[in-house]
C-alpha cells in the first residue's frame, strides 16, 4: 500500500515538474501580453484570449508530456505493472485540467483536448514502462 501511494505521489510530482518545464518554454517562445497579471483570473483569461493557437498547442503537449513522465515515473515505482497508478496519476491530472477548464474561459477545442490527453497520456507512459520491463525479464 505505501508503495502505491509513494508511486502515484512521485508520478504526480514528475508529471507537474514536466508541465511547468514544457510550459516554461512555451512562455519563452510565446510570452504572456505585457501589462497583465497572470495571477488574477480576469488577467489569465485575458492571457488566454490573446494566446496565438500554436502557444495553446504548446500547453498541450506539455500536458502529453507532463501525462507520459507521470504515468511512467508511477509504473517504474509500484510493485505491480503500475497501470493502475498510472491511471490514478492520469485521474488526477484529468481533474486538474478540467478545475483549470472551469476557472479559466479557453476556446472548446483547447478545454476538449486538455481535458482528454491526461488519462492515455498517463496510460501510454505505464505501457512504455512495463514493456521495457517486461522485454527485460524474457532474456533473464
Amino acid at each position: 500500500m505505501l508503495r502505491t501511494v509513494a508511486a502515484v505521489l512521485a508520478g504526480l510530482v514528475a508529471a507537474i515538474a514536466v508541465i511547468t518545464l514544457v510550459e516554461a518554454v512555451g512562455h519563452s517562445i510565446y510570452p504572456p501580453p505585457p501589462g497583465i497579471d497572470p495571477m488574477a483570473p480576469d488577467g489569465m483569461a485575458a492571457i488566454v484570449a490573446q494566446m496565438p493557437p500554436a502557444a495553446l498547442v504548446f500547453v498541450l503537449f506539455a500536458l502529453v508530456c507532463g501525462g507520459l513522465a507521470g504515468g511512467a515515473v508511477s509504473a517504474r515505482i509500484a510493485s505491480a505493472r503500475g497501470l493502475t497508478e498510472a491511471l490514478v496519476v492520469g485521474a488526477l491530472l484529468t481533474i486538474a485540467s478540467l478545475l483549470n477548464v472551469f476557472s479559466v474561459p479557453h476556446p472548446i477545442w483547447m478545454g476538449a483536448l486538455s481535458v482528454a490527453i491526461p488519462l492515455p497520456a498517463a496510460w501510454l507512459g505505464a505501457r512504455l514502462v512495463t514493456r521495457r520491463r517486461g522485454s527485460e525479464s524474457v532474456g533473464r
